[in-house]
């Protein structure tokens, strides 16, 4: 019987195992030799010292410690235990040493085998192993030997350690079963076919849950003392650690699983893997930029791509034909639409409060003849933008400058969609110059609009100060007389002292 056993050097390797770990570099955890197997695993580092044990000796030929593997042979039937060992690149040394049968790791005692042959000094082919054609039991290292020794006579029930080591290269090898002797069969992990699903579950997160429980009569297939067990990686599924559980959660847009079928009694093992397509949710959308406008309490439309077989909002609502409803308050609101297969999706979008503005205050620094100044001062919890008399033109600054006298209104409109507020204010001015000639031209002195700030107070001074008139808000202005007398051209001051407290100080030329 010829068995080929091939050890391939994988993008991903093991890591290294330390005392406390197991796996494939130590001698307890060796790789058990079956009927048929494809092994993948590349010898990077070693794991526990089994040579630090007083009952281990280190093989004559070679001290094992580069990059090695162990092997658990056990015989079935009895016959010749021999193979060979090639180097995948031709170039790879591998050295080997095999005890005495029936031994244990931890009392291995002497090796009965042992090559550690260099290819390249010996000038011989990168293949080493037994055969039936050597007499020498050891050879190594360097020049000494050709690379292979004489085979075994086992017996049935006979278990053998075997420890390869790679002191030199990076590439795997195979192991090619040479002898008559009758290894343990191999169960066989019947293929499972890839799964392409999509997320059916209540909350959609592009993750499926896979019932791993119910692929293992598949995986089986009716084959007697076996054992199954899925795994997240390779690594774990060859050498039979950290199964999963089912239901299995994978990973977003799926993923790849493991999984392991092991006879119980011999150990033997296969590795299959499959894939979970994770198909994207179902494409669904709600608009976003959305406001409820408190000072309207009109309701807001959500609505949402048609033609799905069910939908679920967050409101409660739910239907067949529900694309579409209406919110009356700001919020968080998701929809799961469901397509005729049962796959999902999940949309959401946030409805945010807005309101028209409040106008507190509109702050006018006026008197600056055609350069007055506009502050407009809001509340509310909207976003706002700005205009003077042209509620058409807004900006984002709520100054202004550049006015004359005279009546304005000002706009605060809500860039939400709530509305639009206004208010009319004055923005007053003052002549400079006063020249009672009768001619029809400042003939009085005064402020125009004045007359809108009911409760105000203009006061008129000379240039020393003499108080020569005080006009309530109504006067019709000062003419330039004091008791029936005209006053001469000069300077004249004045003060507006308004209802709220505000006061405002100038002066102007009167000439005659």
């Amino acid at each position: 019987m010829r068995i080929i056993i091939y050890i391939l050097c994988l993008l991903y390797t093991f890591a290294l195992w330390s005392q406390e770990e197991t796996g494939a570099y130590d001698c307890e955890f060796g790789v058990v030799v079956c009927g048929s197997v494809a092994l993948e695993l590349d010898p990077e580092g070693v794991g526990f010292d089994e040579f630090s044990i007083p009952e281990n000796i280190v093989p004559p030929c070679y001290a094992f410690n580069t990059n090695t593997l162990w092997f658990k042979i056990v015989v079935e039937q009895a016959g010749t235990l021999a193979f060979i060992i090639t180097s995948e690149d031709g170039e790879a040394d591998y050295d080997f040493a095999i005890y005495a049968a029936n031994v244990s790791c931890t009392n291995l005692g002497e090796a009965i085998r042992c090559s550690s042959t260099n290819p390249q000094a010996a000038m011989v082919p990168a293949i080493t192993g037994l055969n039936d054609i050597e007499t020498d039991s050891f050879e190594g290292p360097g020049a000494d030997g050709n690379g292979f020794l004489k085979q075994i006579d086992a017996a049935s029930g006979d278990i053998y350690y075997m420890i390869v080591d790679r002191p030199i290269g990076n590439d795997g090898f195979t192991i090619e079963m040479t002898g008559t002797a009758v290894f343990p069969e191999t169960p066989i992990a019947s293929p499972i076919p890839d799964i392409i699903t999509c997320d059916m579950d209540e909350f959609v997160d592009e993750k499926v849950e896979i019932d791993l429980e119910a692929l293992i009569p598949g995986i089986m297939n009716n084959q007697a003392n076996t054992e199954v067990t899925f795994h997240n990686k390779y690594d774990d599924a060859f050498i039979g650690e950290r199964p999963e559980d089912s239901p299995f959660l994978t990973r977003k847009f799926g993923q790849e699983i493991f999984y392991r079928i092991e006879n119980i009694n011999s150990g033997c093992f296969d590795v299959h893997s499959f894939w979970v397509e994770v198909e994207p949710s179902v494409p669904v959308t709600l608009a976003h930029d959305l406001f409820f406008c408190e000072n309207l309490q009109e309701a807001i439309t959500l609505s949402t791509e048609s033609g799905y077989a069910y939908y679920e909002w967050s409101t409660g609502e739910e239907g067949n034909n529900l694309h579409t409803i209406s919110v009356y308050s700001a919020g968080n609101y998701t929809v799961t639409v469901t397509d005729q297969p049962g796959c999902k999706g999940v949309a959401e979008t946030t409805v945010e409060t807005s309101d028209v503005a409040v106008i507190e205050d509109v702050i006018i620094n006026d008197f600056r003849q055609f350069n007055s100044n506009i502050t407009i001062l809001v509340s509310g919890v909207g976003e706002y933008e700005y205009a003077v008399d042209f509620p058409t033109v807004f900006q984002d600054r709520n100054s202004f400058t550049g006015y004359f006298n005279g009546f304005h209104t000002v706009y605060v409109r809500d860039k939400n969609g709530c509305g639009i507020v206004s208010k009319e204010i004055i923005v007053l001015n003052y002549s400079r110059v006063l020249t009672p000639n009768q001619d029809g031209y400042h003939d009085t002195w005064f402020i125009k609009d004045f007359n809108e700030f009911t409760g105000s107070w203009i006061t008129i001074f000379d240039r020393y100060g003499k108080l020569l008139i005080r006009m309530s808000s109504d006067s019709r202005g000062w003419d330039g007389t004091f008791n029936g007398n005209k006053m001469p051209s000069s300077d004249y001051w004045f003060l507006v002292t308004f209802r709220d407290g505000r006061e405002v100080r100038g002066h102007f030329a009167l000439k005659r």
